[in-house]
C-alpha cells in the first residue's frame, strides 16, 4: 500500500531522514501509522501535495 500525503495539525513529525515536519508542513506515512494519528492529521489530496508550500508574503500598507 502506498503511502499518502497529510498535513500536521498540531505537534510534530520526524521524516526518516529526521527532518523535523512541524504544524502546517506535509508529511507522507501508511494509513495505519496516520489512522493512530488521525486528530493530529488532515489528508491532503493529490492536486494540494504536489504544490510547493513558500514562505507566506505580507503586504504591507502602501
Amino acid at each position: 500500500m502506498a503511502n499518502k500525503s497529510y498535513r500536521v495539525l498540531s505537534g510534530s513529525f520526524r521524516k526518516p531522514n529526521n527532518e523535523l515536519v512541524e504544524v502546517g508542513g506535509t508529511i507522507e506515512l501508511p494509513a495505519d501509522v496516520a489512522e493512530r494519528f488521525r486528530n493530529q492529521l488532515s489528508e491532503v489530496s493529490p492536486a494540494e501535495s504536489t504544490k510547493k508550500a513558500g514562505p507566506a508574503k505580507a503586504e504591507g500598507d502602501v
